[in-house]
């Protein structure tokens, strides 16, 4: 046994074992009043429902492809299917990773509100509780099925062809990928739909509060909340480790070959376990003070964790030996880069200069809102996009210079490096999970606190707080998960160009230049579906809240209970329609230009999505949640129901198929190309090859 393997395994039995031991001391926590468990109930019920019905389509899928990989095994690994078995389990992998991040926001949810009526800190430590579970068991899972998947090939292969098997493993990304881009825009537009409906009509016709009882499409909203931002959510990062995992170790296992150091491979294995205990050393320092916002405890747990992971990680990269300290301190970039996302994430969402001024244009209307929260968008990319660059090109040197201290190529070193920054950015996937949990968890607790009949009780102070920080948990998330999506895509880029063995790009060859800018254009194409299928979804739920408030007597007056099933049916059948379209482009555009125009395109294509793709994904991720929390700020300011109030809901509409919908399936689509190019990268070139005779 090669001295670092124990530390993978244990670590995942920690991590399973303590999310299961979590779980099941929120079990065991008061859920509250007999209409607060009813409630609950209702939300899990849709929940579970809506997931069962698109697991089924994504199911389908899953055959369809998994024939066809496997006749690609048939032909490139002698009739045995390495990668349709890893691609299957792949996707089953993701699909449970969110339906387990669904199961814990849905116990813990009427918990909090619960909590609430007791101590106005306590709910903060229910809810970050419940996506603590979400976070260890996605990591866990991760990191269980990739390395499985990595022993289960090594011993099948023989075990002197270790290098041969991260390859092989690969179609366990891709899989992971495929599920996790239907289950976030899938879920995205469930919930979006439901949100916008509910708000429009609700909120600005109505003049109802946003959670209240009597608007028939509130239960489909609470539920959205958990299908997008806790199953997706928990797909979309199960993914983005899982394949950055493997295309890291596809790239160790080049420099193997030079070195026969087998360490080059299992070193993003070790750090990820490592990340996963980093993670429960910070989660203890959750300790919420009274008068202060939750998001400052979970801002202690974050750098607890960045400051435990970096002192685990220089043990870690000492086996490597000579030079370590090079790939150490390109680690500890990818934490530091990570710091900064979070950071400008922050002051773009949360109540600063740029909320502030979206507040002060609601005065003059709609129109200024929505004009102040896109400039707010477009500005936002710019930190976060500098701060992984950076950290991707000192990395690089750095591993360069590791390299020339071990007589290795300085250009293979140097992208080890940058293999060695991606790691360090996803090692806090597990507490920014669980942070990111805590959003859907206390969105629900807000929504039962006030359809529970005991907001009086709590007080909307504690209400409103709980709401606004979810909403900051959940816009931090999403910028991690896009600079993690940035950095594991061009670590994915280059196992493609490792697999097709490209040297260059000529960018004055037509061909280049074609895949180049079909790239570029793909997440417009993309998004365009994404936010006209909500646009579509809430105008069928507009009509409908409409219809009940009309054709249901007594539904204002509270004295009739809405048709709440019927709003979460319209927000499930369009969800299973409306993401079929913008998914299988995104499978089969890297597929059409690798055969049409070749490995090189192909190549050029990754790079025109992940750039187009990090610049949209930014804007809509901050610009929406900017337009959000200027709303919530109104409110807290006691102005609901005013004209700058409606203009606010307006610009937060805009806003919200932004930030949950289109811009968190980016992350997703900028992984799945790279994995799919990976998977047929080898076709590619015989093929290439073929025409040319």
């Amino acid at each position: 046994m090669l001295p670092w393997e124990p530390i993978i395994a244990i670590s995942v039995v920690l991590g399973i074992s303590i999310a299961l031991l979590l779980r099941y001391l929120i079990s065991r926590m008061n859920p509250g009043t007999e209409r607060m468990v009813k409630i609950s109930n209702a939300i899990r019920k849709g929940s579970i429902a809506y997931l069962n019905r698109q697991y089924k389509v994504i199911m389908l899928v899953l055959a369809v492809l998994t024939v066809l990989i496997y006749g690609l095994d048939v032909a490139m690994n002698k009739g045995i299917p390495f990668v349709s078995a890893s691609f299957m389990l792949g996707t089953i992998s993701s699909l449970l990773a969110g339906y387990v991040s669904m199961d814990a926001a849905t116990l813990t949810n009427t918990r909090a509100a619960q909590a609430a009526r007791e101590s106005k800190t306590k709910p903060l430590t229910v809810s970050f509780m419940g996506g603590l579970v979400l976070g260890l068991m996605v990591v866990s899972m991760s990191l269980a099925g990739v390395a499985g998947m990595f022993y289960l090939y090594w011993m099948l292969n023989g075990w002197s062809n270790v290098d041969k098997v991260p390859t092989l493993v690969m179609g366990f990304g891709f899989g992971a990928s495929l599920a996790a881009l239907f289950a976030q825009l899938g879920g995205g537009i469930y919930t979006k739909a439901a949100d916008v409906g509910a708000d429009l009509v609700g909120k600005v016709e109505a003049g109802i509060p946003e959670d209240d009882p009597r608007n028939p499409a509130v239960i489909a909203d609470n539920v959205g909340d958990n299908v997008g931002d806790c199953a997706g959510r928990g797909a979309d990062l199960f993914e983005s480790i899982s394949a950055e995992n493997i295309g890291s170790m596809i790239i160790g296992a080049s420099l193997y070959t030079i070195t026969r150091n087998m360490y080059f491979i299992f070193f993003p294995l070790v750090a990820r376990a490592s990340g996963l205990i980093g993670t429960l050393i910070g989660s203890v320092f959750v300790k919420p003070k009274e008068g202060e916002m939750p998001i400052a405890s979970m801002r202690r747990a974050l750098i607890a964790s960045v400051l435990t992971t970096a002192v685990i990680f220089y043990f870690v990269t000492s086996w490597f030996g000579k030079g370590h300290i090079y790939l150490y301190i390109s680690s500890l970039l990818g934490m530091f880069a990570a710091l900064a996302i979070e950071v400008a994430i922050e002051y773009y969402t949360e109540i600063h200069g740029p909320v502030k001024e979206i507040v002060k244009s609601t005065e003059t209307g709609p129109a200024t809102t929505i004009l102040s929260g896109l400039a707010v968008g477009m500005e936002a990319p710019v930190i976060p996009t500098i701060a992984v660059l950076v950290a991707l090109g000192a990395s690089y040197y750095l591993g360069s210079l590791f390299g020339i201290e071990n007589g290795i190529d300085p250009h293979y070193a140097g992208i080890y490096g940058t293999v060695a920054a991606t790691i360090g950015m996803l090692s806090l996937t597990g507490i920014i999970l669980a942070m990111d949990g805590y959003g859907p968890i206390a969105d629900n607790a807000s929504g039962i606190i006030e359809m529970g009949g005991i907001e009086e009780e709590v007080g909307s102070e504690v209400k409103d707080v709980l709401d606004a920080a979810g909403n900051t948990t959940k816009s931090l998330a999403k910028g991690f998960a896009m600079g993690s999506a940035v950095m594991a895509s061009l670590l994915l880029f280059q196992a493609y160009v490792d697999v097709v063995k490209i040297t260059q790009f000529n960018l004055i060859e037509p061909r280049t230049l074609i895949g180049l800018i079909t790239g570029a254009a793909l997440p417009f194409f993309f998004s365009s579906r994404a936010i006209r299928a909500v646009g579509r979804t809430a105008f069928e739920m507009i009509k409908e809240v409409r219809r009940q408030f009309r054709e249901i007597p007594g539904i204002l007056e509270g004295k009739n209970e809405p048709d709440y099933a019927r709003c979460v049916d319209i927000s499930t059948r369009a969800a299973q329609k409306e993401m079929i379209v913008p998914g299988l482009v995104s499978l089969a555009a890297p597929v059409v230009v690798g055969f049409l125009l070749g490995p090189v395109a192909a190549g050029a294509f990754l790079i025109g999505v992940t750039a187009s793709g990090i610049m949209l994904a930014f804007l809509m991720n901050t610009g929406g949640a900017a337009w959000d929390n200027a709303k919530k700020f109104i409110e807290r300011s006691g102005r609901k129901g005013t004209d700058e109030h409606k203009a606010a809901v307006i610009g937060d509409t805009v806003g919200d198929p932004l930030k949950d919908t289109a811009g968190p399936s980016l992350h997703v689509l900028l992984k799945l190309v790279n994995n799919v190019a990976i998977v047929m990268g080898a076709a590619f070139l015989m093929y290439s090859l073929s025409l040319l005779g």
